[in-house]
């Protein structure tokens, strides 16, 4: 960029000083930024930008890009794109309905059931009737969506868009067997589509059934075609890694939150997601940076503060840490992930008594969940207050008297308390116990006994 040098008033010394490097001058504009920053993480939505501009009179490109933009959650841009694919291919329902994806993705009922409208002139297509159905289950009215979709059914049995948003009604339901059914029906009217698979993982995930759910993701990851049958790309879908993160641990996981976040620009819950995945690896200084993009992405989410907070707790900024969490606070009353991480906080920076009082506050606010008692028997401990300890534990195996991490901090107190014979009782049933551990731990605990 070249600077010209004025040569009287004020402005000349503003632009010397740029010269000299001595004035910060302001950044190109945010959405030149974004751009660039989206384009180097999504370079196929550059490819489909380039070929939309390249073909603007061919509907399809067109299309390919305002669904790439859709799955990118650029909902303004998609917009137009899809716009434009509709006013080129005025005859075809199938492009008035992708607009109507548009407002959907929104998540506003009015505007969503208003854009339905465009669709009243396709009288033969099931596709207003699923358009209505959707634009209830984003207003959480899945009894009305039922409605609508028992109309385009009637329609036409075999429409893929009805099969599809038919099982997303039972799945918001819980109704597993009917979900099922319903993408399998769609699947078979379009065998090369993602969709019904998403939906699948989707549904399996909710049901606690993680290996129907990867086996139904990875089947959705490897399909050639997303909405409308358009091309999958080199990205492929955000939501669809987004899923694969949530049943996949260490860095598997890692990687699928990466692609979900890269895919979609400022998706809050991919940030936090992949925040999360990336401190439970060790990796403080990379989950705070995704934490921070969640923050600036939903300046309202508590829970990217809390990440923020439990980051900067683990990187020793301290001070940073308590402000995060502070505002995950002022965001949600009592929020108990943040009561929680500023226990652990407060440990950190050896305020004990507080953080006892902390964990206590977290622990009613996190009924039936171990960790609050669990890290204040562990700091207890620490501190060699073995009785202190006894009575978190006690909580905790009142209400799961098999937890294996309960079992193994009580061996410890009963070491402390050099009571060899009950520790070894502790650490063995602990072997035998539920939910997560160090088996190997707890092993070279009962050799130290001999």
């Amino acid at each position: 960029m070249r600077l010209r040098i004025i040569t009287a008033g004020p402005l000349a010394l503003l632009a010397l000083l740029a010269l000299l490097g001595l004035l910060v001058l302001p950044p190109a504009p945010a959405a030149a930024q974004r751009r660039g920053r989206d384009e180097a993480a999504n370079p196929a939505l550059e490819a489909l930008r380039a070929a939309s501009r390249a073909n603007r009179r061919d509907a399809g490109a067109q299309s390919a890009y305002g669904l790439a933009l859709l799955r990118a959650g650029k909902l303004a841009e998609a917009q137009r794109a899809l716009q434009g694919a509709a006013r080129l291919d005025r005859d075809n329902a199938s492009r008035a309905f992708d607009v109507t994806r548009v407002t959907a993705a929104r998540g506003e009922f009015r505007p969503a059931r208003a854009a339905c409208r465009t669709l009243s002139r396709f009288e033969t297509s099931p596709l207003g009737h699923v358009c209505l159905a959707r634009a209830y289950l984003v207003w959480n009215r899945s009894a009305r969506a039922f409605e609508e979709l028992e109309a385009a059914t009637a329609m036409d049995a075999n429409d893929f868009e009805a099969q599809l948003a038919l099982g997303d009604a039972h799945r918001i339901r819980a109704a597993v067997a009917e979900a099922e059914a319903a993408y399998q029906r769609a699947s078979r009217a379009r065998p090369n589509s993602a969709l019904p698979y998403l939906g699948l993982g989707l549904l399996y995930t909710a049901a606690h059934r993680n290996s129907d759910a990867l086996t139904a993701l990875r089947t959705a990851d490897g399909k050639s075609e997303l909405e409308s049958g358009s091309p999958r790309g080199a990205v492929g879908h955000p939501q669809i890694a987004y899923a694969l993160g949530r049943v996949l641990e260490g860095t598997e996981a890692i990687a699928a939150f990466r692609t979900a976040a890269r895919g979609r620009a400022g998706w809050a819950d991919a940030e936090i997601a992949l925040g999360d995945a990336l401190l439970r690896s060790g990796d403080a200084a990379a989950a705070k940076e995704s934490y921070e993009a969640a923050t600036r992405a939903a300046r309202n989410s508590a829970a990217a503060y809390v990440g923020l907070g439990r980051a900067l707790t683990a990187t020793g900024e301290h001070e940073a840490a308590m402000v995060a969490l502070d505002r995950a606070i002022e965001i949600v009353d009592n929020h108990p992930g943040a009561v929680l991480a500023k226990a652990h906080l407060l440990e950190a920076t050896g305020q004990n008594e507080p953080a006892f009082q902390m964990y206590r506050q977290a622990a009613d606010l996190m009924t039936g969940n171990p960790e609050p008692l669990l890290s204040a028997a562990a700091l207890a401990l620490r501190l060699r207050r073995d009785v202190l300890a006894v009575g978190f534990l006690d909580r905790v195996l009142m209400q799961r008297a098999n937890l294996a991490r309960a079992l193994e901090l009580y061996g410890d107190a009963m070491v402390a308390r050099r009571d060899r014979t009950s520790a070894r009782s502790y650490y063995e049933r602990a072997l035998h116990g539920t939910g997560p551990f160090d088996r190997s731990a707890v092993q070279q605990k009962l050799r130290g006994l001999r």
